[in-house]
């Protein structure tokens, strides 16, 4: 009988990069081996859950953690608990884990996985997760990161914090030049030189710079384009914004896409001016398609695995200048190849997490 892990997220959406995570390891997964259970806030849509489902997988919906529903979660994950029973709990809500890993104790290894390097954008959210996570270390036992970065935040330290890179299907991202042909015809790009940005529409990832940047690039390069992929609360602002600055069909709002490969084929240079990320995974994705990337400073040095990023401070003359001076699209399949089998390339990573429950299970 192979190992089952639990994981513990708010959701799994397109628009979650740590829903994106799990589900490419998840990908991944030889399932007599290993198989992830899910227990999630919101209901996937109908075609993911038959997708996990097929896996072998099960699925559990637990209230929607609000102030209102705190007792709700709490009875439900009681009950949850005296009904199913696992030897490894996989937590990727941080805010929470006091609740999830707190009431099962029972289970021998409660892990908690730090995603990122900041709480939230909004002070409000990081002063409450700030008190939530203070507790973490009596609800879990084990740690991960997905970098030294993302463990001294959360942990307050990297000793005894097992560092497994988020990683990503580089298959599903190398350079294909029938996809670039086919997206660039179907959004109506000829030979328009293709910015773009791939993120949800929170004020952390920056879209009013993004945006105020492309403006002056447009105005002296109307063949330029901006393609922002997403979704979010902040999406009908950067719409009114692009409006505003009179940029009309020069800004391609695509939404939220289970095929950011293909558009990233489409682009010819990704921007990132971040306010902050715990890796930035859009980057590594965008060299997989042997893309140049320009990132903020606020984005970590590890992201760079190809000598292909240019980090950039938040000025908007600077990032002008180097969008305007780019150098020509050279051989991207060369460039893409550089990520494969690195430390984010899913199929080292996926080894690495599997052997790491495997070694858990020797401790029970």
């Amino acid at each position: 009988m192979g190992i089952r892990v639990l994981h513990v997220l708010d959701k799994i959406s397109a628009g979650s990069g740590v829903s994106a995570v799990v589900m490419n390891y998840y990908a991944k997964l030889d399932h007599d081996k290993l198989t992830f259970d899910f227990m999630l806030n919101e209901d996937p849509d109908a075609q993911t859950r038959a997708y996990i489902q097929s896996g072998g997988s099960k699925i559990f919906i637990m209230p929607a953690l609000k102030t209102a529903n705190l007792l709700k979660y709490i009875k439900s994950l009681r009950a949850f608990y005296k009904k199913h029973s696992y030897k490894i709990i996989h937590g990727h809500a941080a805010n929470s884990a006091v609740f999830y890993l707190g009431l099962a104790k029972n289970v021998p290894h409660r892990i908690i996985h730090s995603h990122s390097i900041k709480s939230s954008d909004i002070w409000w959210k990081r002063i409450r997760n700030w008190f939530l996570t203070r507790f973490i270390k009596c609800a879990a036992n084990n740690y991960i990161a997905c970098s030294d970065k993302a463990a001294k935040f959360l942990f307050g330290k990297t000793e005894g914090v097992t560092i497994i890179q988020n990683a990503i299907d580089t298959d599903k991202f190398s350079y294909d030049s029938e996809k670039r042909n086919e997206t660039r015809s179907s959004l109506g790009l000829g030979d328009n030189f293709v910015i773009g940005h791939v993120g949800r529409f929170a004020a952390v990832k920056n879209h009013s710079f993004l945006l105020d940047v492309f403006n002056e690039v447009y105005k002296n390069n109307t063949n330029a384009r901006l393609m922002l992929i997403g979704d979010g609360e902040l999406l009908d602002a950067a719409v009114q914004k692009a409006r505003k600055l009179g940029l009309g069909d020069a800004v391609l709002f695509i939404g939220e896409t289970s095929d950011a490969g293909a558009y990233m084929s489409a682009m010819d240079v990704l921007a990132l001016p971040s306010l902050f990320e715990g890796l930035g995974m859009a980057g590594v994705e965008a060299q997989a398609s042997g893309l140049k990337v320009l990132a903020s400073e606020n984005v970590p040095r590890a992201m760079d695995i190809t000598g292909n990023v240019g980090f950039l401070k938040l000025d908007k003359a600077v990032w002008v200048r180097a969008l305007a001076g780019l150098p020509p699209v050279g051989d991207r399949l060369e460039q893409g190849s550089k990520v494969r089998g690195t430390r984010f390339d899913i199929g080292t990573q996926a080894e690495l997490l599997c052997g790491y429950y495997e070694k858990l299970l020797t401790n029970v």
